[in-house]
């Protein structure tokens, strides 16, 4: 090949194509935060048009596109609403799910796992360096048109008689006084912007003998809370999405790929219900919903009106626990490196176990998200595999109605959050709403496991079954959005709430509308 030929053929490598325009998407946010200099803009074009080279000669799935084109709109949002880069934190997790759904299962070919975890953190610290960037500069950026300059103040940089040169938020304007003749070095204030060129007029210096002016009083900026609720809970339901698919292998749609044999298992046993007619599939589910339900009110029971069994029951619930990090990390390593050798088991379940007895010693923030992510992605990843996106839909709309009765009529849910909050059981996710959180203690989000796995189930059971993205995609977006309506109807003002009735309801909504796209779109 010649040397055009050998540049086409590695622009159309799925890993280049896919570091393109993650590094494309990162220079365009980076011009859009700080404008003026060229290079960000500059950089933004090249590396995003030798990426739409490569990805126009990949068999490209444009719900993994869209999931890529959510994680830019997210990292664009932590300019505007500084949620202290909790949003462009679920950016950077939208970027690394969009890498695994851009190419379709069956096509050969996928985003090399070393890449997506390099590109995931990556982008995930330039999102949290982006927050400190701004919250440095002590204001919103400004919106990128020529009319945000009405009003401001700038330097002549030439003489005005009657054009010249301006400089005027770190950018240079052709400009015309709009009377009389301005020397270089006075101090001016846009009047007007009239296509590319300013009109600008002369600030008058106070004399000395006049009074001072008051300095003007900016309103106060707005309470993050709100922006910070909205991404840190948006980042945990996506990580325990990107996490659940790493450790599973399940975006590259290749059955031979290692794995580990539980899940092997599962994907059997769902394989046999898939034969069953619908109606058997939904059923499937109801026992192990009334299972987990019998098992809430004989915990709530227990904690009433025994309570000298608080003890046993910690201990059982931490064992529990410890278990199922240890299948999530023997997860991770089947999938990173291959089947383990017997001698790592055992250090894979005393770091299990140690992570739970270190939480309940030293409990926070940290401890708790960490263990959390890996007990939702595990489970979330088994039981998607283990049931079929109807019977998953069944098992949904029976824990969306206890969880409601759970919490507005009986209200036992939120006694054991209570009693777990108390006896420190890692069973909620915690996460400071003011990042970093100060010593003196920050407003906390508190989301429990069960709200961030169960809708999560349905969509790597769409995954598996579909022959294409969208209705994984379009579940994943729906408890996004369910999400969002929890937060600005409930955790914003402070209430008590049913989470799985929006997240879950977002799950079935958003998987019905991805079927539609399927069939739309192929």
């Amino acid at each position: 090949m010649d040397l055009l030929q050998q540049l086409w053929a590695w622009l159309a490598d799925p890993n280049v194509a896919y570091l393109l325009l993650v590094g494309g998407i990162l220079a365009a946010v980076a011009a859009w935060s700080i404008p003026g200099t060229g290079l960000g803009e500059g950089l933004a074009v090249l590396m995003l048009g030798l990426a739409l080279i490569g990805l126009l000669r990949l068999p490209i799935s444009a719900a993994g596109l869209l999931l890529i084109l959510l994680g830019a709109l997210l990292f664009l949002s932590e300019l505007y609403f500084q949620s202290g880069g909790y949003l462009g934190l679920s950016g950077a997790l939208a970027l690394g799910l969009g890498g695994m759904f851009l190419l379709p299962p069956g096509t050969g070919q996928q985003i090399a796992p070393v890449i997506l975890i390099g590109t995931t953190l990556t982008a995930a610290a330039a999102s949290f360096g982006l927050a400190f960037l701004v919250r440095e500069l002590g204001h919103r950026p400004p919106l990128q048109t020529p009319e945000r300059l009405i009003g401001a103040e700038g330097l002549a940089r030439t003489d005005l008689d009657p054009e010249g040169t301006v400089w005027v938020q770190g950018e240079t304007w052709t400009a015309r006084a709009a009377e009389g003749r301005i020397a270089a070095g006075e101090r001016v204030r846009v009047l007007a912007v009239q296509g590319l060129r300013l009109r600008v007029t002369r600030v008058e210096l106070p004399s000395p003998s006049s009074p001072t002016p008051a300095p003007e009083v900016s309103p106060p900026p707005s309470d993050p809370a709100g922006p910070a609720a909205l991404g840190g809970g948006m980042a945990l339901l996506l990580a325990v999405h990107w996490l659940g698919f790493l450790a599973s292998g399940l975006p590259s749609g290749d059955p031979s790929l290692r794995t580990d044999p539980s899940l092997t298992i599962a994907r059997q046993l769902s394989e046999e219900l898939a034969a069953r007619p619908v109606g058997e599939q939904m059923i499937s589910t109801i026992p192990m919903a009334l299972g987990w339900i019998a098992l809430g009110l004989l915990l709530a029971f227990l904690l009433v009106r025994l309570r000298g069994s608080q003890r046993i029951l910690k201990a059982l619930v931490l064992g529990m626990l410890g278990f199922i990090l240890f299948f999530s990390l023997r997860l991770l390593l089947v999938s990173l490196m291959g089947p383990p050798p017997t001698w790592i088991l055992p250090l894979l379940a005393g770091l299990a176990f140690g992570l739970a007895l270190w939480w309940h010693h030293r409990p926070g923030w940290v401890a708790s998200t960490l263990m959390g992510l890996l007990i939702c992605s595990a489970a979330a990843a088994y039981l998607g595999h283990l049931w079929t996106p109807m019977a998953t839909a069944a098992l949904l709309s029976v824990m969306m109605l206890y969880d409601a009765l759970a919490v507005y009529v009986s209200g036992h849910m939120q006694r054991l959050a209570e009693w777990a909050i108390r006896e420190r059981i890692p069973l909620m996710f915690l996460i400071p709403l003011h990042f970093p959180p100060s010593r003196s203690g920050s407003p906390t989000l508190m989301l429990g496991f069960g709200d961030a796995v169960l809708p999560a189930i349905l969509t790597f059971s769409a995954f598996r079954i579909h022959p294409t993205p969208w209705p994984a995609v379009g579940t994943l977006i729906g408890i996004l959005l369910g999400y969002a309506v929890l937060v600005r109807r409930f955790l914003a003002k402070g209430k008590s709430h049913a989470g799985l009735p929006f997240l879950a309801g977002g799950a079935l909504s958003g998987y019905g509308l991805g079927n539609l796209l399927e069939q739309a779109f192929g």
